[in-house]
């Protein structure tokens, strides 16, 4: 029902040699509420693959998480391994990769317009783009904030086919590194890689050098990645963080994700230390899943997943192309 509503710039369609589809940069109008003008721009990437897998053509759609942007899910150092929409194009299914508001290249309105409702709000319109596009199969894959985001949205429109949910679990998954991560917040405006940006105090990003404690596996996680990560922060907004919170610590009764109906695959690094392994371990799967199950109970199938030597980040250690294997699988046949 969107394809009449949006419209797309798109530069000239072009492969690159290293990739295993084709690429185009679009942008795509959107409102921040239901009713409300389409006043804000979503910066996106889509790509098709040169080989589609057999059957109907499907998509992926890709959404960040907090202090990051599109680049999170095709890390450019080691595409091959650490793009995760190189390793779905060579799957054969295309991906939608883009900017959440206040991030990257697309618009960035005042932060307090922008919170897990208002994003929910946002991909449930790229979902309709998308879907104007002629794909009949989407499904969602998030991380942290952004997985907080493609349930809030699952569970209001029912409109993806499968999610795939990473680095967030439910009330009482407090990690030992949780303090540690809100403590590293503090408002962009004061951080030298945006200073003289004009961002009002509600945006956040990280304090400097602290996102390989917070997001990494010391003992595996690749120095010159986490260097590039910290070069290529983005932002978050206080509405965003604080809402994704209270999603996370609402107990059963009191959560939306219960509204969900699509396939769920949970996926934790198991030594995701800001959700796991103080009250809730993720040391396997079953743990995950019994902490989890009553959150989605709604869902036609729930599955969990657990990526040794891997922390919060999951496409961005070294378990990358094996964890991408799995989730593949699980969206291919249902089995994880």
């Amino acid at each position: 029902m969107f394809a009449s509503t949006f419209l797309v710039t798109a530069a000239p369609a072009s492969a690159a040699s290293d990739k295993p589809g084709t690429c185009r940069e679009v942008a795509v109008p959107v409102a921040l509420s239901d009713g409300g003008p389409q006043d804000n721009t979503v910066a996106a990437t889509l790509c098709t693959p040169s080989v589609w897998a057999p059957g109907e053509h499907r998509i992926d759609v890709l959404v960040a998480g907090a202090t990051y942007n599109r680049t999170y899910w095709d890390w450019p150092q080691d595409p091959q391994a650490d793009s995760y929409v190189d390793l779905t194009l060579a799957a054969g299914r295309a991906t939608f990769d883009f900017d959440r508001l206040g991030t990257g290249s697309s618009s960035r309105p005042a932060s307090s317009a922008l919170t897990v409702s208002s994003d929910a709000y946002v991909l449930h319109q790229l979902i309709g783009w998308v879907r104007g596009q002629g794909y009949s199969q989407v499904n969602g894959a998030g991380h942290s904030l952004g997985s907080v985001t493609l349930t809030n949205e699952a569970s209001r429109w029912h409109d993806l086919d499968r999610l795939v949910v990473t680095g967030i679990i439910h009330l009482p998954a407090v990690g030992l590194t949780s303090t540690a991560f809100f403590a590293s917040l503090y408002p962009a405006a004061l951080d030298p890689k945006f200073a003289g940006k004009g961002l009002d105090p509600g945006y956040l990003t990280t304090v400097p050098s602290r996102r390989g404690p917070a997001f990494y596996d010391p003992k595996t996680a690749d120095s010159a990645v986490i260097a590039y990560d910290e070069s290529n922060k983005d932002l978050a907004t206080v509405g965003e963080v604080a809402e994704s919170a209270t999603a996370l610590l609402a107990p059963v009764a009191l959560s939306s994700a219960r509204s969900i109906t699509a396939p769920v695959l949970i996926v934790m690094g198991a030594n995701d230390d800001i959700f796991c392994n103080l009250v809730v371990s993720c040391q396997t799967a079953d743990s995950i899943l019994a902490n989890e199950a009553p959150y989605y109970s709604g869902a036609a199938d729930f599955d969990a997943l657990v990526v040794p030597g891997t922390a919060h980040n999951l496409p961005l250690h070294p378990s990358a192309p094996s964890s991408f294997q799995k989730i593949n699988n699980w969206i291919e046949t249902g089995t994880a």
